[in-house]
């Protein structure tokens, strides 16, 4: 694969072309959070008991239909999802990809070996001052993210001290980009089937989370400066999912915040890796040439 340049005159102008066409307050939105829970499919959210996620989706933006990438397993579409461009772009294409995989490799004109820049690069490198934390429940996500760009990463593992830990973060160092992965409802789906009453329970558990984190937030009085986005990596079908079925390719994503559309269904099928372009803009940051992911205009209020 060829690499792709970073272009940092071209891109600004792109970026600033993107951003006239939006309608969210800028600089309104001062923290992001995103809770992403692998494995959990629209089904799991419709149908289990989820008052925290729907109150997220009354106060603000959501869709079922969000497109995950293929192959729909985990580690290409987290990378996708963070990276904001697909495996073709970014060459994650398997569990199994390790960064020894890539020493070869350059990409957007980045150094020999060094992974596709991710979300979290960018915003270390644009505002330098960022607190960015990152808390991991699968324990090989911490390898699609840099090195020595977060202030935090932890594998967490549980999901109790998933919760804690990013609790904790709030109230005390009040992130600028804070990444919460929760891993129980991906390996529910896995041991006992997706739509069992085990999967549904694993996807309740979530919801405590996102209410814990919710809550967090209003104490830490940044309410009205946080965006908190939901998205999964994938669905499934049985006990399994990589295929192309809806039932493993659409997943939820919602998002709430100052600036967000209220109550509001996307009528356009974001797809996953439009994630970071989005965030990049609630941010004010400038995308690198290299992400293929637009700004989901759509979810943002009229001035």
């Amino acid at each position: 694969m060829k690499p792709v340049l970073f272009i940092p005159g071209a891109m600004a102008l792109i970026f600033l072309l993107f951003a006239a066409t939006t309608k969210a307050q800028p600089g309104t939105i001062k923290h992001v959070i995103i809770i992403g829970c692998d494995g959990m499919s629209p089904d799991g959210v419709m149908k289990a008991h989820t008052p925290n996620m729907d109150s997220l989706m009354a106060r603000g933006s959501h869709t079922f239909h969000c497109k995950a990438v293929m192959p729909t397993v985990s580690s290409p579409n987290w990378a996708s999802i963070i990276d904001g461009a697909t495996p073709s772009s970014h060459g994650i294409w398997s569990n199994k990809w390790q960064v020894r995989d890539i020493k070869d490799s350059v990409y957007c004109g980045g150094k020999k070996g060094h992974i596709f820049p991710t979300i979290f690069r960018v915003l270390r490198e644009q505002k330098p001052k960022a607190k960015i934390m990152c808390f991991a429940g699968w324990w090989s996500f911490v390898r699609l993210v840099e090195p020595r760009v977060c202030t935090v990463k932890q594998r967490t593992l549980i999901t109790g001290l998933t919760a804690l830990r990013a609790v904790t973060s709030i109230k005390l160092r009040k992130p600028d980009l804070l990444f919460i992965h929760l891993n129980d409802i991906d390996e529910a789906g896995h041991k006992y089937g997706h739509g069992t009453p085990q999967y549904y329970k694993t996807v309740d558990e979530a919801d405590v989370v996102v209410g814990k984190i919710m809550k967090a937030v209003k104490n830490a009085g940044l309410e009205n400066s946080t965006a908190i986005m939901i998205i999964a990596d994938h669905g499934g079908i049985g006990h399994g999912h990589g295929g192309s079925t809806p039932q493993e390719v659409n997943v939820p994503y919602i998002i709430a915040g100052p600036g967000i559309k209220k109550g509001y269904e996307l009528k356009a099928d974001p797809k996953n890796y439009d994630t970071t372009a989005t965030i990049a803009y609630m941010l004010g940051l400038t995308p690198p040439a290299c992400w293929e992911g637009k700004v989901i205009t759509e979810i943002f209020d009229a001035k």
